[in-house]
């Protein structure tokens, strides 16, 4: 039996800053949902309003925007976050 242990967390950028959305491929920001799953070591980034448009990369990972407008890498958001939740 796996038991899954997805929970929500409110991720938050070095600057103190929330973070507000995701950078898509066509530039703009979405709103998503970010959860984590610590037994199975599973993220999932959810966009709120869906859509057809493929999140950004860069180096390998998503860019996530606090709400001053500056890109963060995700796994460094992630990794912050997490730790302190």
């Amino acid at each position: 039996m796996v038991h899954v242990t997805n929970k929500q967390i409110d991720l938050v950028a070095p600057n103190s800053l929330p973070i507000v959305g995701i950078r898509l491929k066509d530039g703009t920001i979405r709103d998503f949902e970010y959860s984590y799953d610590s037994a199975n070591l599973v993220r999932s980034f959810i966009l709120k309003d869906g859509g057809g448009v493929k999140m950004l990369e860069r180096d390998a990972d998503l860019v996530l925007v606090d709400s001053d407008g500056n890109d963060w890498p995700a796994l460094d958001i992630e990794y912050d976050s997490i730790s302190k939740s």
